[in-house]
């Protein structure tokens, strides 16, 4: 899967990136990663695997990877309150 560099003129994102699947950006919600992703991290050679998974969101494509699962940004919040970032450090 594509990695999307935040761009480093952007201070609070250096040294982060987005996950990136066609032209969908995916973002990880804490529902899906231990109630907490603003604390998690991908180290950049980690694998990512996707696969429809009907039971998300009323099924969507999620990518796995690194102990983390992301999903469709435009998918996430509708499954209760929680974290949510696209940004994710390195």
């Amino acid at each position: 899967m594509p990695r999307v560099a935040a761009d480093d003129r952007v201070l609070e994102d250096r040294g982060t990136t987005a996950i990136q699947r066609g032209p969908l950006v995916y973002c990880l919600e804490g529902i899906d990663n231990g109630g907490h992703v603003l604390d998690r991290t991908l180290a950049i050679h980690a694998t990512l695997t996707h696969h429809f998974d009907p039971a998300v969101a009323g099924g969507v494509e999620v990518i796995r990877g690194g102990g983390l699962t992301a999903i469709p940004y435009y998918a996430w919040n509708n499954r209760g309150r929680g974290e949510m970032t696209v940004w994710i450090p390195q």
